[in-house]
């Protein structure tokens, strides 16, 4: 399973981690699948309403409106993407809702920009080849 993310979505998201800090960043990524392979044609940027360095949470409107910007284009929702003060890996709370949202999910460190994605599979957290394209 890999995730193709273009180079100038990736600078937005960095951006965006930047922008954010200390609080956690969260994002969509849009895009569709083919085969194995989630390729993202654009990020949405979303506010954490929890207004956290240590989580994150979207509000049920904002939320209710990426679904319907995503629909409007023809794309689905491929990934969730947050930042984390500590190591690129899934939180415990981040593993539970990896479980209602079954999406890739990349977190970026905000210390160094080490960046990994995850899906979960049947219980278990798998990761995902991230591949940055032109």
């Amino acid at each position: 399973m890999i995730i193709s993310i273009p180079k100038n979505v990736l600078n937005e998201m960095i951006n965006y981690i930047y922008i954010n800090k200390p609080n956690e960043a969260v994002c969509f990524l849009l895009g569709f699948i083919n085969n194995d392979v989630y390729n993202v044609k654009e990020l949405v940027k979303a506010k954490n309403a929890a207004n956290s360095p240590a989580e994150f949470n979207v509000e049920p409107d904002e939320l209710l409106n990426i679904y319907k910007r995503a629909e409007e284009k023809g794309l689905d929702i491929v990934a969730i993407v947050h930042s984390h003060h500590g190591l690129p890996v899934p939180s415990t709370t981040d593993i539970k809702y990896m479980k209602l949202n079954p999406y890739v999910w990349i977190i970026i460190s905000m210390t160094d920009l080490k960046m990994q994605a995850f899906i979960l599979k049947e219980e278990k957290v798998d990761p995902v080849k991230i591949m940055i394209v032109d």
